[in-house]
């Protein structure tokens, strides 16, 4: 069973062969430098389609829904979850990659070159340092929401949206009972195949 695939008809996401090769070459550039660079977790490459790839591509809809033609940022982008697949998924919209480990940039710059995307740039920098502001805010596995919201709040333009990838609820609305000033919001994700809670939880400044 070709899993990516059946996962994305699980989503009802439609993707042209040029995506779904790029998807592909990103697999492999993966699977080609973990073992040394130590860039995600996973033991079989179902669990990277799973946990990585298809969990990314889950949020995709609601990404787009909220960003437009706007440009997104994606904040530790890391080995590229989400910022690569929302890059090739997103193809009209500029994607800004904001990663301060010289090896990830590194990979990163490799995976760019290899699928060809022309949409893509990244700032080698802390995010404290970024001094750009963009539409959309996005992060996965990167610092809990009280901890990144002033900087988030930084970067983001008037009107923007801060919409970070989590898990189970109550765990995130523990990261957001301190918060004063924003208004926030849940949409539920459903990764095929896999029996975990997932979300996208949009902020916004009231």
């Amino acid at each position: 069973m070709d899993l990516l695939n059946e996962g994305l008809k699980k989503l009802g996401i439609s993707i042209t062969a040029e995506q779904r090769k790029k998807l592909d070459i990103f697999k492999s550039e993966i699977a080609l430098f973990n073992p040394v660079y130590k860039l995600v977790s996973y033991e079989e490459e179902s669990d990277l389609i799973i946990r990585h790839f298809l969990d990314c591509l889950a949020g995709v809809p609601v990404i787009k829904k909220e960003l437009g033609d706007g440009v997104l940022a994606d904040l530790g982008s890391g080995a590229g979850f989400p910022g690569i697949i929302l890059a090739i998924m997103l193809e009209d919209n500029e994607i800004v990659l904001v990663e301060r480990m010289k090896r990830r940039v590194d990979f990163l710059r490799n995976v760019i070159l290899r699928c060809k995307l022309s949409n893509v740039k990244i700032i080698n920098r802390d995010v404290k340092e970024v001094d750009d502001k963009f539409d959309v805010v996005t992060c996965r596995a990167f610092h809990p929401i009280y901890d990144i919201i002033k900087d988030v709040e930084r970067i983001m333009k008037e009107g923007g949206a801060f919409m970070a990838y989590k898990g189970q609820r109550n765990y995130v609305e523990a990261e957001l009972s301190d918060l004063c000033g924003y208004d926030y919001s849940f949409d539920d994700v459903k990764v095929p195949f896999l029996d975990e809670p997932r979300m996208i939880c949009t902020i916004k400044r009231k």
